[in-house]
C-alpha cells in the first residue's frame, strides 16, 4: 500500500496558529489494474494559542482530473487537530501497472484558508501477459505447439484436456518458443492450452483452447466395387506419407496381393496372377466382397471393400460337342436310322461331352432344351447324358444344350435334330348299302397317314354289330381306297366300326351307322299295312315317312249325371262312355283317353253342362294330359253362369303336343257343390273328344 502527505500553504487571513495537512494511501486492485486512492485533509491549531477558532469551511480536492469537495461549520480548539475533508478516488493505471498522479487541496471559508498539491507516485500493480498459440506440426501421436506472449516469460505449462490439468514446461526466458506433446492417441481431438507465467509478475495467462486432431494411422479410405481384370484404385488416408504395406484379402480369406506404398493410393490389380487368384476366391459365386489390410509398423487396418464381380466373357463353361439319337427300339427298326426322330414317338437321348469349367469354378450342371421343354441331364466326368422324352414337333427343331458353372455362369452350344412328321391317321369312308335297302353294303376306307420317309404302312379292319346285339357278327379288313363288299341284313340297323392302324401302332376309330335298307314304296303283308319311305309300324295302315296316315278319334261322355261336387279345385270328370275310330285311343277306367304309339299331336275339345246353376258365378274346365298342372294344361275355358238357369262351358277344338301314353282328361271347377253336371239323358252334352292328326 503507497501513502503520503505534503502540509498546505496558509492563504489570505488564515491564523498562523493553524496548519493544514494533506495524507493520501493508496490500494491497487490487479484484476481491474487500478487503485483506490484515499486522501484525507486536517486542520490542526498550536496549544500556544488561547482561545478557540470557529466559522464555516469548504474543502476541494482533486486527484488526476476528478474532483470531490466537503463543506460544513466547524470548532478548532487549542492543541487540536480536525478533519475538514476525507474521500476515495479510483485511479486507473498505465498498462505496465505503473502510475503517478497530481492530488491538489484548497480549504475556503471565512475564517481560514489553504491551498496545496503534490503528484504522488501509486505502487506498481503487477500485470498478465497476453499469449497466443498455433499448431505447428502433428503426428500420429504428437502435436507440436508454438507459443508467443507480449512479455517476458519464465516457465510455461500446457493442457490437452481444456486445462483440467497441466504439464510443466522449464523453458529459457522469452517470449515465444515451441514445445511439442508426446505420448498422445492416434485419431483423437485434443483441446490444447498453453499457461505462461510473466517473469517480472510472476503472474500466470492460460491461452484460449486449440482444437487439434492427431492424424490416423494409415488405412484404405477408398476401396471402389470392381470387375476382374480391370485396373483398380485403392485410396489410401497416408498425410505423412508413411511407408505402409497393402494387402488385398479375397472373400474366402486369402491374401491376393502384397504391396509397399508411401502414397495415398495404390492402382493396378489387373496382372494374370492376382486376376487368377480373385477368380479362386470365389469359386461358387459371380461375385465377392474384398477387404483391404494397410500395415504400417505395428498398427494394422483393415477395412471392408466393395464387390468384385467375375467377367462372364472371360470365365464361361464349355462344351465340346453336343449330340442326339433316338434309342427307341421299335422306330429304329421303321426308320433303319437313330438320327431320324419320328414325331411323338421317337425317344430321344441328349449327349454333351467336353465339359469344363473356368478360372476356379467347377461344372455344375447341364442341360437341353427341345421344343420348349427343357431337361436335366446326368453328369459323369466331363459327359452328360439324358433326357429320354418324345419331340412334338413335324419340323426340326433345334436341341440347345446349357452347361452351368458352379458360378452360375452358362454357356450354350446348339444342335439341329432331324424331325419326321407323325400324325394319327385319319380316312374318308363311303358307306352304302346296294341300291339303298339291299343287304349287299358297298364299303370303301380312303386311309390319309404319314409317310415316314416311306416306310410307314397302314392296317384297316371293321367291324358290324346289329341293333339290338352286343357284339360284332360280321368283321374283316380291307384295303386303302379299293371297295369292300360286305353283307348286312338290310332288316336291321348295323353300327360299323372302321380300325385305322400304322406302324407305329397310331389308331384312329370311326364309329359308323347304316339303316335297314329302305324302299320307296314297301307292302307288308303281316301287317296287311303299306309304308312310304318307311316300313309300317302299324296293323292295317298306310304310313309315309312313318306317319300314319289314318286318323282315330275318340268321344267320351257321362251316362248319368253327378251330383255333390268338388268345390273350388279341379276334378276330373269321370267319363263312362266313349265312341271311338281307329286304333290309336283308348279309353281308360277312370274317365281319361290314351294316346297310343306314332302319335304326337292331337285335336283336344269339350263340352261341360249344368242342369241347374245354384248361384251366379263363373265355372272353368280343363283339358289336361296325365294330371292337372300349369304345363300339363292343353285347353282351358270358363263362362259366368246366371242363377236358376242352366248353363254351359265349352272347349273349341285346340291342336296339342302329345307323346305314346299320355292321358288326357278333362276338370270341371265350380264354386257351389248343389250345381249339377248333365249326364247322357240330356242328349250326351257333357263331353271330351280326342283327334290324332
Amino acid at each position: 500500500m503507497a501513502s503520503g502527505s505534503f502540509n498546505l500553504s496558509r492563504t489570505g487571513s488564515t491564523s498562523s496558529y493553524i496548519t493544514f495537512k494533506c495524507s493520501w494511501s493508496s490500494t491497487a486492485n490487479q484484476s481491474t489494474n487500478k487503485s483506490t486512492v484515499t486522501v484525507t485533509v486536517t486542520a490542526t491549531k498550536s496549544s500556544s494559542s488561547t482561545a478557540n477558532t470557529y466559522g464555516t469551511q469548504e474543502t476541494k480536492v482533486t486527484v488526476g482530473s476528478s474532483a470531490q469537495s466537503n463543506s460544513g461549520s466547524f470548532t478548532l480548539a487549542p492543541g487540536k487537530t480536525i478533519t475538514l475533508f476525507s474521500k476515495s478516488y479510483t485511479v486507473a493505471h498505465e498498462s505496465d501497472g505503473t502510475k503517478s498522479v497530481k492530488i491538489s487541496a484548497t480549504v475556503g471559508g471565512n475564517v481560514m484558508y489553504g491551498n496545496g498539491s503534490a503528484t504522488v507516485t501509486l505502487d506498481k500493480i503487477p500485470r498478465y501477459a497476453t499469449v497466443t498459440q498455433s499448431n505447428t506440426a502433428k503426428t500420429e501421436t504428437t502435436a507440436t505447439i508454438k507459443w508467443s506472449a507480449d512479455s517476458t516469460i519464465d516457465y510455461i505449462w500446457y493442457s490437452t484436456n481444456n486445462g483440467s490439468s497441466w504439464t510443466g514446461i522449464n523453458v529459457a526466458d522469452g517470449t515465444s518458443g515451441t514445445y511439442t506433446i508426446n505420448g498422445l492417441n492416434p485419431n483423437t481431438k485434443y483441446n490444447i492450452k498453453t499457461r505462461v507465467r510473466r517473469k517480472d509478475s510472476q503472474l500466470t495467462t492460460d491461452s484460449s483452447a486449440l482444437a487439434v486432431t492427431t492424424y490416423a494411422y494409415p488405412y484404405a479410405n477408398s476401396m471402389p466395387s470392381f470387375t476382374i481384370g480391370n485396373k483398380l484404385t485403392i485410396g489410401l488416408y497416408n498425410p505423412l506419407n508413411r511407408s505402409v504395406t497393402v494387402n488385398i484379402i479375397g472373400a474366402d480369406n486369402s491374401q491376393i496381393s502384397n504391396d509397399t506404398t508411401s502414397g495415398t493410393s495404390i492402382t493396378g490389380y489387373n496382372g494374370s496372377v492376382v486376376v487368377g487368384r480373385l477368380y479362386n476366391s470365389i469359386p461358387n459365386a459371380k461375385y465377392g466382397t474384398y477387404r483391404v489390410r494397410v500395415t504400417y509398423g505395428s498398427n494394422v487396418s483393415t477395412a471392408t471393400g466393395g464387390r468384385y464381380t467375375v467377367n462372364e466373357n472371360d470365365c464361361k463353361p464349355s462344351i465340346d460337342s453336343v449330340a442326339y439319337q433316338d434309342t427307341k427300339a421299335s422306330v429304329i427298326a421303321i426308320t433303319e436310322n437313330n438320327q431320324q426322330i419320328v414325331r411323338n414317338h421317337s425317344i430321344v437321348s441328349y449327349t454333351a461331352t467336353g465339359l469344363s469349367a473356368q478360372k476356379g469354378a467347377s461344372v455344375s450342371s447341364c442341360s437341353v432344351t427341345v421344343n420348349g421343354n427343357t431337361y436335366n441331364l446326368t453328369i459323369s466326368g466331363t459327359s452328360a447324358t439324358g433326357g429320354n422324352a418324345t419331340i412334338d414337333s413335324g419340323t426340326n427343331v433345334d436341341a440347345v444344350f446349357t452347361v452351368t458353372d458352379s458360378r452360375g455362369v452358362t454357356a450354350t452350344k446348339t444342335c439341329s435334330v432331324n424331325m419326321l412328321d407323325w400324325q394319327l391317321p385319319s380316312a374318308i369312308i363311303t358307306l352304302q348299302r346296294q341300291h339303298n335297302f339291299y343287304t349287299a353294303t358297298d364299303l370303301t376306307v380312303d386311309a390319309m397317314f404319314s409317310s415316314i420317309i416311306g416306310k410307314n404302312a397302314i392296317t384297316i379292319s371293321y367291324a358290324c354289330t346289329k341293333d339290338g346285339d352286343s357284339t360284332a357278327t360280321v368283321t374283316g379288313t380291307c384295303q386303302d381306297n379299293v371297295l369292300k363288299t360286305i353283307q348286312l341284313d338290310n332288316t336291321y340297323a348295323w353300327a360299323v366300326k372302321v380300325t385305322l392302324t400304322d406302324s407305329f401302332n397310331g389308331t384312329t376309330i370311326y364309329n359308323l351307322y347304316i339303316s335297314r335298307g329302305m324302299p320307296i314304296i314297301y307292302f307288308d303283308r303281316l301287317k296287311r299295312s303299306i309304308g312310304v319311305n318307311c316300313f309300317p309300324q302299324d296293323s292295317e295302315s298306310i304310313e309315309l315317312n312313318g306317319v300314319n296316315l289314318s286318323r282315330s278319334v275318340m268321344t267320351r261322355s257321362l251316362s248319368a249325371a253327378i251330383t255333390d261336387l268338388a268345390v273350388n279345385t279341379y276334378t276330373v270328370i269321370p267319363f263312362d262312355l266313349d265312341v271311338a275310330a281307329g286304333g290309336k285311343l283308348t279309353a281308360t277306367n277312370d274317365g281319361g283317353i290314351r294316346v297310343g304309339a306314332n302319335v304326337s299331336k292331337v285335336l283336344v275339345s269339350g263340352m261341360c253342362s249344368y242342369d241347374l246353376i245354384q248361384s251366379t258365378s263363373s265355372r272353368h274346365i280343363r283339358i289336361v294330359k296325365n294330371s292337372y298342372t300349369a304345363n300339363n294344361t292343353l285347353a282351358w275355358s270358363w263362362q259366368t253362369l246366371v242363377q236358376s238357369n242352366p248353363g254351359q262351358v265349352e272347349i273349341m277344338p285346340i291342336l296339342a303336343d302329345v307323346t305314346e301314353g299320355d292321358i288326357i282328361y278333362m276338370l270341371y271347377y265350380t264354386g257351389n257343390s248343389a250345381d249339377k253336371i248333365g249326364g247322357n239323358t240330356y242328349g250326351c252334352r257333357t263331353s271330351m273328344t280326342v283327334q290324332t292328326v
